[in-house]
């Protein structure tokens, strides 16, 4: 793992055994270097509001409670503990920066957190402008490192991971011309997704037919996919949060639409349970693979089995997770609690192992997290191939 420039300064100004890489071993290495007996994270998250956005902020929360019980538990920052400063934003962008407000006077280290852009883009000025390092969770949209040098993002932006995966669907299933879209309309990256999802396709030469809207609260979708459905797509392309998608699967299931589904990302095991078999041959691409066994995602996954709640892992888990933990690396490699230090050495990370695969951060501080195109079948969640996909009834 490389180290920032000034990490490289500190070392030389510190006894070598001070500057320990990231790993498991670092006993009081971490805390002789200067880190504080206690390292406040402040934890911005949506765990209340609308049913599907809640979960998603929970499941986040879930994740970085794993990373922090384990970052203290194997005295990977030597003697100094992570402190926890969780805050509900209630998905409410006035509610996450008065959250913002209050960890900033809390003289919190660093902050993981936020579930959904809009409250990020509301708050995240303030974090850069008190100098706090920011790990944002679980945004999917653009804008979240614009805001400053002291943002960062461990999910990508899936604007530009999805629209190539469609391409390279609609080239599997050929003859497709026409195709109608179906979007979760409060939430601003399933919105500015699904645009960019429509821009490709239509670049591709496939026209839209048919374009219906819902919100997470909604319970009955059925007259918007009737009108889909009646709009006689050659593909449908959804864009649902996780708390909706059994909602919106089963519910194109019972009006007996039957055509090619390139769905959205993130698909749980809680919702392969519900609506699995009504997403026969759908087609998706995900940040998470909990099929996985690259970086430490199996290791990931028997730990939150052991110490986690008593429900499967998503990729909101495995996100928040991943997020303080690469904030730990960061602290130990810096050796203090310097904002600026910590800032410059998270930039200079690599090869950090986590569930996501390997990652460092790129020039804009947004983690090598790689797309995994996925389909279903029987039930099953398995790599996409493009002979079986085409094949699939």
């Amino acid at each position: 793992m490389r180290k920032s420039k000034l990490g490289i300064i500190l070392c030389a100004a510190l006894l070598a055994a001070a500057c320990g890489s990231g790993g498991d071993e670092g006993g009081d290495t971490a805390q002789a270097a200067g880190l504080p007996s206690t390292i406040k994270i402040g934890v911005p998250l949506d765990l209340s509001g609308a049913a599907g956005i809640a979960g998603v902020g929970t499941s986040e929360r879930d994740g970085v409670r794993l990373a922090a019980k384990e970052i203290n538990d194997t005295g990977f920052l030597g003697g100094s503990k992570i402190e926890l400063v969780e805050i509900d934003t209630k998905a409410d962008k006035q509610e996450a920066v008065q959250a913002v407000l209050k960890l900033a006077a809390d003289k919190v280290d660093a902050v993981v957190g936020f579930t959904l852009t809009p409250s990020f883009l509301a708050a995240g000025p303030q974090l850069q402008q008190n100098g706090i390092p920011t790990m944002a969770v679980g945004l999917s949209a653009a804008g979240v490192t614009e805001v400053g040098d002291y943002m960062f993002r461990l999910y990508p932006d899936m604007a530009n991971v999805m629209p190539p995966a469609d391409k390279e669907f609609a080239e599997t299933f050929t003859g497709l011309k026409t195709a109608a879209y179906l979007y979760q309309s409060d939430s601003e990256a399933a919105k500015i997704v699904i645009g960019k999802r429509k821009e490709t396709l239509e670049a591709a030469g496939i026209t839209t037919v048919g374009e219906e809207t819902f919100v997470g609260t909604d319970t009955d979708v059925r007259a918007q996919l009737t009108k889909l459905k009646q709009a006689n797509p050659d593909v449908l392309v959804t864009m649902p949060l996780p708390g909706m998608m059994s909602t919106i699967y089963l519910q194109l299931d019972e009006i007996g639409y039957d055509g090619p589904v390139f769905m959205a990302p993130d698909v749980s095991d809680a919702t392969m349970e519900q609506a699995g078999q009504a997403m026969q041959c759908f087609v998706y691409v995900t940040a998470w693979n909990g099929q996985s066994t690259e970086g430490n995602n199996a290791h990931f996954l028997d730990y939150w089995k052991q110490h986690g709640e008593k429900r499967s892992a998503t990729v909101f888990e495995a996100a928040g997770y991943a997020s303080l933990w690469s904030m730990a690396h960061a602290f130990k490699e810096a050796g203090t609690t310097d904002k600026k230090t910590v800032r410059d050495t998270l930039a200079g990370l690599s090869d950090i192992d986590t569930p996501f695969g390997k990652i460092g951060f790129t020039d804009n501080r947004t983690a090598s997290v790689k797309g995994t195109k996925l389909q279903i079948v029987d039930s099953k969640i398995t790599l996409f191939d493009p002979q079986t996909a085409a094949a699939c009834k």
